[in-house]
């Protein structure tokens, strides 16, 4: 994506999140300044056009690995010309810690959550689908490649299911222990599974962030008896929502299975299904 475009798509952000465009915007024009960066990338909620008033801005600044501390300084050091700073964080992240992150919390709301990452990794997420719904607002080298659409695949569905399954075997588990708070836990794990494979059935643009991208996609269609799926920490009361859910994620898989053609997990549906089907 070129400059020009980065700008065309802040331009046509809402007025909702006038405060997160205006930032974005200034942050392009000081990275255009900065010969060390190499691109800035903004996505999440805001990259996917599901942003609002509360969304803090999720990005990253790709450089050179030997640059990395060397621009968290720089960046650290422009931030009150962004806005009325209450406080930064600042610390380690990705691999090893070899990347820096700096969270910045301004007076007005907006949140900045922006890592310092090496320019090879962006590129490779980016180039692999791996960060579909990111929106590259500069970069410096062509060579960064943004996917059109995020591209489901039967082995994600098989996966996905799988480890539905994995979490209700876990609720299970934890039920028979005793442990209601793993128990609830692992439920919501479960329903987190349901709702992505939902997602992808619709055909939502990025059902990996699972509930989001089906209010997103269309808030009136949610997997049928869904509500069924909350409990509270009462262990005949998490039974029965764990049941609950291994129908609808069996119902949910198979959706998608004959969307995209993906070979289920049937032998560990079924031992999870005999497994939940006893009372102690």
């Amino acid at each position: 994506m070129s400059q020009l475009e980065g700008r065309a798509w802040l331009a046509t952000l809402p007025d909702e999140v006038a405060a997160q465009r205006r930032m974005m915007t200034e942050l392009v024009d000081r990275c255009e300044k900065w010969p060390l960066v190499k691109s800035f990338i903004v996505g999440c909620s805001l990259g996917r056009g599901a942003g609002d008033a509360l969304s803090d801005i999720d990005g990253g600044i790709g450089v050179d690995p030997d640059t990395v501390l060397a621009v968290e300084e720089i960046l650290v050091a422009a931030l009150p010309e962004l806005g009325t700073v209450v406080d930064v964080l600042r610390h380690p992240a990705g691999p090893g810690g070899q990347w820096r992150r700096i969270f910045a919390q301004f007076a007005d709301g907006v949140q900045l959550d922006l890592p310092v990452v090496d320019e090879a990794n962006i590129r490779e997420r980016l180039a692999s689908g791996g960060a579909p719904d990111f929106v590259v607002l500069y970069e410096k080298a062509s060579e960064v490649a943004v996917p059109a659409a995020y591209d489901v695949s039967a082995a994600q569905i098989r996966e996905w299911a799988f480890l539905g399954w994995c979490a209700l075997i876990d609720l299970d588990k934890y039920l028979r222990r005793g442990s209601l708070w793993e128990a609830h836990s692992r439920l919501h794990d479960v329903r987190h599974r349901i709702w992505g494979l939902w997602a992808a059935t619709e055909g939502a643009m990025y059902p990996w962030h699972g509930l989001s991208q089906v209010l997103d996609h269309d808030p009136s269609n949610l997997p049928p008896g869904i509500e069924s799926t909350v409990a509270g920490l009462d262990a005949a009361d998490l039974r029965r929502a764990a049941r609950a859910s291994a129908a609808i994620l069996t119902e949910v898989s198979q959706a998608a299975a004959d969307r995209y053609q993906a070979d289920l997990p049937a032998a560990m549906a079924a031992y999870v299904t005999t497994a939940l089907s006893r009372d102690t």
